[in-house]
């Protein structure tokens, strides 16, 4: 399997995943992590987050060869999906 190269901006990442299936890269030990392939466009947000958990994004999303963004998206699409399946008491 071959590793994701690490990109300069999301669209070069964007460009890259439109020409290349994502079951050739390896995605690592995060089975578990809902990664979005989807071709629907990306939104720029702004978030305020400790400069501690983007070091650690970072670090994490650098041993697992992705961009901390898509790590990032990830978690929260993984962490909307488990909300979404605890109904609220």
């Amino acid at each position: 399997m071959r590793k994701i190269p690490a990109f300069k901006s999301q669209d070069e990442e964007l460009a890259f995943w439109d020409q290349h299936d994502p079951e050739e890269f390896d995605m690592g030990p995060a089975e578990d992590l809902i990664l979005d392939f989807r071709p629907e466009p990306k939104k720029q947000v702004n978030l305020r987050l400790e400069p501690s958990l983007i070091r650690e994004l970072k670090e994490v999303a650098a041993e697992h060869n992705i961009p901390y963004q898509t790590l990032a998206r990830g978690l929260l699409r993984r962490g909307l999906e488990q909300m979404r399946r605890r109904k609220p008491a």
